[in-house]
């Protein structure tokens, strides 16, 4: 039976409509069927149409809950975001995660996907794909062959092992919760329904075109909101897009995590490769991983597929 990639576009509308169907096409190739794709052409202002059109497309994966045998065919796989941007805080409200949770569906994004990982899981305990998305990930002319290793890894051979092989001051082992995403979005959720309570949890963190103070400031608000001293890890992914200022005299990104390890319990490690960048693994939210630290040698993530069924 032919696999079937749904797609939809809860955030942004997409700018390059070529890098979609590019994106459609690699799936072709790979001996899929996508559907979805008229997603891609609806506009409001910077969004993928109006909120009550994103928010009619979300909520419709409840029809595949108990599908008629014609639906069954055309039951998804996995469901992908077109792409990020901003748009899922309007929708959270009103999406109906617990329907979604009884399908059973796979869904993936990052960035502002960050907010749906999040609240589906708090709302319902179900995990789903912090990972790629179609427009930056699967629609260049060639896609990161590093990001398309370890998507299919998790997708079709049900495992992955991320290795990271920069030096870390920490050597230890753990099982724990994988979560996390933007950083940015994880911080609109604090104190909101749609923040996850994980204790003992690895959370991994990324996020784009926000100076190393922001990202501070942000690190700063999780561990004063409790957050990341309940954590047995955080894991740093890409920071990228910034400008450092003349006035930062010597501070950077590498000043500011040395800051931060000393003023939190928690081990901060750095290197994950993920976030808005090409080279990208693929992050189940919600599920246990192990992580090995092994000081000057690195560390390795390993994660395990969603059962979608």
């Amino acid at each position: 039976i032919m696999p079937v990639l749904q797609l939809i576009a809860p955030s942004s509308n997409p700018q390059d409509r070529n890098a979609i169907a590019r994106g459609v096409d690699y799936f072709v190739r790979q001996g899929w069927r996508v559907t979805g794709q008229a997603c891609a052409l609806r506009q409001m202002q910077r969004f993928a149409g109006t909120d009550e059109e994103r928010l009619n497309e979300i909520n419709a994966l409840t029809r595949f809950v108990n599908p008629s045998d014609e639906l069954k065919a055309k039951r998804p796989d996995l469901v992908m975001a077109l792409r990020g941007g901003y748009g899922l805080s309007r929708l959270l409200e009103h999406i109906d995660f617990a329907g979604i949770a009884q399908a059973k569906l796979c869904l993936i994004g990052h960035s502002d996907f960050t907010a749906f990982n999040l609240a589906y899981y708090a709302k319902t305990g179900m995990p789903s794909y912090n990972g790629p998305m179609l427009s930056f990930d699967f629609g260049p002319e060639t896609p990161s062959s590093f990001m398309l290793k370890h998507f299919w890894n998790l997708i079709q051979a049900g495992e992955d092992t991320i290795a990271v092989k920069r030096p870390q001051p920490y050597r230890f082992e753990v099982d724990g919760i994988l979560w996390g995403g933007n950083l940015t979005m994880i911080n609109q959720l604090v104190g909101t329904p749609y923040l996850p309570n994980i204790k003992g949890g690895i959370l991994f963190l990324e996020d784009i075109n926000e100076h190393p103070y922001r990202i501070e400031r942000n690190l700063y608000q999780l561990r004063d909101a409790g957050i990341l001293e309940q954590q047995a890890a955080i894991v740093l992914g890409q920071f990228n897009g910034y400008q450092l200022y003349d006035s930062d005299n010597g501070y950077n990104f590498d000043e500011m995590v040395a800051h931060l390890r000393a003023h939190c319990r928690v081990p901060i490690l750095t290197g994950l490769p993920f976030g808005h960048v090409r080279d990208k693994v693929t992050l189940p939210v919600g599920q246990n991983a192990r992580l090995l630290v092994e000081a000057e040698k690195g560390y390795e993530l390993k994660v395990k597929a969603i059962r979608c069924e």
